[in-house]
């Protein structure tokens, strides 16, 4: 395992403190699979196929949803809006202004079952990655008129020969669509387009299963993929390699353990990607991600026992939450650590994005 270029940047963000932390089930062997921030608070997705909402600031429990009959694959917000898909073959759809009891605002359905999905950001369509059918042996993707019901107007079936693990929607390109699947596979796709292939736009194999994609840059440009073997690279959305990290985990011959990629996360302000990364006691890394190297930020520690499935960080209020599979949710500020700790902590040198502005920002070239 080769040793990747680390450095230590602890000033690239505010330090955040835990504050306090929550059981998702009392009594319950259950995982926490997700977190979001939502308009009305924290929802977290659980291994007993429910969702629940937390109040921000305390975690204190408001509200459950136990809509999903299967695994609660992917939880997304948007404004006024909470999402999720399942393997039992649903994409909900709740307006948070209307009570949570009752039934989702809108519901597509598809045949199979359901690994991923996003929502155009003009709120067109909205397309479902579905899991392997081995009886013919296909990797459908669904798409769903927002406007035109439970059933899929089109499906594309030929991109991808195995489970469609994300579905990501360009954030400066409405009809723009990104797709990753354990073929390996990065797809981006044209959705105004019906025909698959004249759809279809580019194709990177990243030669390893792809677990977790995304795009990210000023004008969503560019894109990381990480692999089931927790090795990362970073393409241009016209698949255009830029860079390959290899095994994250080789970053431990720095002085940081890794044993996995949980999550990433892109600061438009700062034109920043930042990545968590966890190890199997349950403490969290979070790195920024240059375009050849990781600058070490800071660690979240002892907020969990477990490995960490969902950090969800807003970055209007520099906060963030996370959750395990010990069955907790942790939430973590800025708010100062105890005053015996304080003058400490000070003095490490932990800063602020608007203190750093001119580090780092990420640039192939």
């Amino acid at each position: 395992m080769s040793r990747i270029p680390l450095a230590e940047a602890p000033g690239l963000l505010p330090k955040l403190h835990l504050q306090t932390s929550a059981l998702f089930e009392l009594g319950g062997d259950v995982y926490v699979y997700d977190v979001v921030n939502t308009d009305i608070g924290i929802a977290a997705s659980g291994s007993n196929h429910t969702v629940k909402f937390y109040d921000p600031s305390t975690l204190q429990e408001k509200a459950t949803l136990a809509y999903h009959s299967d695994q609660i694959t992917q939880i997304q917000a948007r404004t006024n809006s909470f999402m999720s898909s399942s393997l039992d073959g649903q994409v909900a759809i709740w307006d948070l202004r209307q009570p949570l009891t009752a039934p989702p605002a809108l519901a597509f359905r598809a045949k199979d079952q359901l690994l991923s999905f996003d929502i155009s950001t003009d709120d067109r369509v909205v397309v479902g990655g579905a899991r392997l059918d081995e009886d013919y042996h296909v990797a459908r993707m669904h798409f769903w008129d927002v406007r035109g019901g439970a059933q899929a107007v089109r499906s594309f079936e030929n991109s991808h020969s195995d489970d469609i693990t994300q579905i990501h929607f360009s954030q400066h390109k409405s009809s723009q669509m990104l797709s990753g699947s354990t073929d390996g596979l990065l797809c981006t796709f044209n959705v105004d387009e019906a025909d698959e292939d004249e759809a279809l736009l580019f194709v990177a194999n990243t030669g390893s299963s792809v677990a977790r994609c995304g795009y990210f840059g000023p004008e969503s440009q560019f894109i990381y993929a990480q692999s089931d073997m927790e090795t990362l690279q970073l393409w241009t959305d016209d698949a255009t390699l830029l860079t390959d990290f290899g095994d994250v985990r080789g970053s431990a011959g720095s002085g940081v353990p890794i044993d996995y990629m949980a999550s990433f996360s892109y600061d438009p302000t700062e034109q920043r990607l930042y990545m968590a990364a966890g190890t199997n006691g349950g403490d969290l890394h979070l790195l920024h991600v240059g375009a050849g190297s990781l600058e070490h930020v800071q660690v979240l520690a002892a907020g969990h026992a477990g490995i960490v499935r969902g950090f969800s960080w807003d970055l209007r209020t520099d906060r963030a939450v996370t959750g395990a599979e010990d069955g907790r949710l942790s939430l973590w500020t800025t708010h100062g650590p105890p005053k015996a700790t304080a003058a400490s902590a000070s003095a490490s040198g932990a800063g602020s994005r608007s203190e750093s502005s001119s580090r780092g920002r990420f640039s192939p070239y």
